[in-house]
C-alpha cells in the first residue's frame, strides 16, 4: 500500500506532483482527483441549480450522459434499444450535425446540458467558494490555488472527440462569460483514443527498438505496436481493442476480492502474452512492455482503494513485479513492466506545455501533468 504519510513526498510548485524520498522520482498524488470534488455551493446560479451538492462525477461522467441519452431519445421518437452504453456518446457526436432533425436537436441539447454543466465544474475550481473548499477536506490552499491560477485545461477522451468537444467548449465559455470570469484557455484534443499509448511510447520507449504498449481502462484494454526511433515515433499499429473485465471493486469479504484479483491478472497475462507472441512473429520487441493503467500507480505499486484495478494490491505489494514475474515466465525472457498512471499517459504526450492540466473526460474525470518529470 502506498500513500502521501508513508511516502512522506515534498510538495513542488504543482501540489498534486510529490517527489518520493525512496528514489526522488515524481509521481501523481491520489487528491489530484476530481470525481471526489463536491460542488457544495453553485459559483453561478440560474443554470442548472439541480446540481448544487452533488460530486463531480455524478454531474458529468460518461453513464450521466448515456443514461440521458436513453431517457430523452424516445421524447424525441429515436430508437437506441439496440445500441450499447459504449456507442451513444459518438452517435451523440455524430448527431449534431445529423441530417435527422430530430437526432441533431436532441444532441444539442444533450451537449448544452453537459457543457454547461462542465462549465459550472471549472468555473467551481476556478473561483474556489469556502463552502466548496470545505467540502474538499484533502486540499489545502495550494490546492485550490493551482486551479485558480491554471492557464490551460487540455479537454481529451471520448467525450472531448469531434462536434461534442467543440460544443462543450463553447458552452464553457459561455458560462464564464456570465460568471464575468476570466476563463481557462480550453484545448480540444480529438484523436485521443491512443492518446496514452502514444504518450508512454513517446517519453519511455527507448530508441532504435519496437514495444509493445497497452492502456487499460476500466471499459475497455488498448493495444498497440509502436516503434520508435531517434527521439520520435516511427510507426505505430493499433491492435484490436479488449474488452475490460473483473472491474468489480466493492466486496463482501477479502477472499472475494482476492479470487477476483485473481482472474482480472489471468486475464491481464493472458493479453500481454498473446500480443506479445503475435507481434512477435514479425517484430524484434523490446523486453519492456509499457502499460498505461487506470489506477494511481508509483514504482510499480497500485493505489489500493481506487478503481477496478485496485484489488490487484491484493497479490503483492509491487503489481509490477508481481506481472513480471508471471509474463517472464510464460514468455520465456526477462519481461520487465512499465506501469503508468493511465491519465499521467496522456498528459505525457503534451511534454513542453506549462502551467497546464489534462482532463480526461470518461467514465469519470481523469487529470495529468505535463510537466511531470517520470
Amino acid at each position: 500500500m502506498i500513500n502521501d504519510a508513508q511516502i512522506n513526498g515534498a510538495y513542488m510548485k504543482n501540489p498534486f506532483i510529490l517527489i518520493s524520498d525512496t528514489d526522488k522520482t515524481e509521481y501523481i498524488s491520489a487528491r489530484c482527483s476530481l470525481n471526489r470534488a463536491v460542488l457544495a455551493e453553485l459559483p453561478l446560479r440560474g443554470i442548472d441549480d439541480e446540481i448544487e451538492g452533488m460530486d463531480f462525477k455524478r454531474i458529468f461522467s460518461t453513464p450521466s450522459i448515456v443514461a440521458e441519452i436513453r431517457a430523452l431519445s424516445k421524447r424525441y421518437g429515436i430508437d437506441v434499444s439496440d445500441k450499447s452504453d459504449n456507442d451513444l456518446p459518438k452517435i451523440l457526436s455524430e448527431g449534431i450535425v445529423s441530417p435527422d432533425a430530430r437526432l441533431r436537436q436532441l444532441s444539442e441539447r444533450i451537449a448544452e446540458k453537459f457543457g454547461k454543466r462542465l462549465g459550472l465544474i471549472l468555473l467551481t475550481l476556478r473561483t474556489g467558494l469556502p463552502a466548496n473548499r470545505a467540502a474538499r477536506a484533502d486540499w489545502d490552499n495550494s490546492c485550490w490555488r493551482f486551479w485558480a491560477e491554471l492557464d490551460t485545461i487540455i479537454l481529451t477522451g471520448g467525450l472531448a472527440s469531434s462536434m461534442l468537444g467543440r460544443r462543450f467548449k463553447e458552452h464553457i465559455h459561455a458560462v464564464f462569460d456570465k460568471a464575468g470570469v476570466k476563463p481557462y484557455h480550453v484545448t480540444l484534443f480529438d484523436n485521443g483514443r491512443y492518446l496514452g499509448v502514444m504518450g508512454l511510447a513517446q517519453r519511455l520507449m527507448i530508441d532504435n527498438t519496437s514495444a509493445l504498449v497497452l492502456d487499460m481502462g476500466h471499459t475497455g484494454i488498448k493495444r498497440a505496436l509502436v516503434r520508435k526511433g531517434i527521439g520520435e515515433i516511427s510507426g505505430f499499429t493499433p491492435m484490436s481493442s479488449m474488452p475490460s473485465e473483473y472491474m468489480r471493486s466493492k466486496f463482501d469479504s477479502d477472499s472475494d476480492k482476492l479470487n477476483m484479483a485473481v482472474e482480472l491478472h489471468r486475464r491481464i497475462v493472458n493479453i500481454v502474452t498473446s500480443s506479445y507472441k503475435e507481434l512477435s512473429v514479425h517484430e524484434s520487441l523490446d523486453d519492456t512492455v509499457l502499460i498505461s493503467i487506470a489506477n494511481y500507480v508509483h514504482s510499480g505499486v497500485l493505489n489500493p482503494e481506487r478503481g477496478g484495478y485496485a484489488k490487484l494490491s491484493a497479490l503483492g505489494v509491487n503489481y509490477a513485479s508481481v506481472l513480471e514475474e508471471d509474463l517472464s515466465g510464460e514468455l520465456h525472457r526477462n519481461i520487465k513492466v512499465r506501469l503508468v498512471h493511465d491519465s499521467t499517459a496522456a498528459a505525457l504526450y503534451f511534454e513542453g506545455m506549462d502551467n497546464c492540466a489534462c482532463v480526461t473526460l470518461g467514465t469519470g474525470f481523469g487529470v495529468g501533468f505535463p510537466d511531470l518529470k517520470i
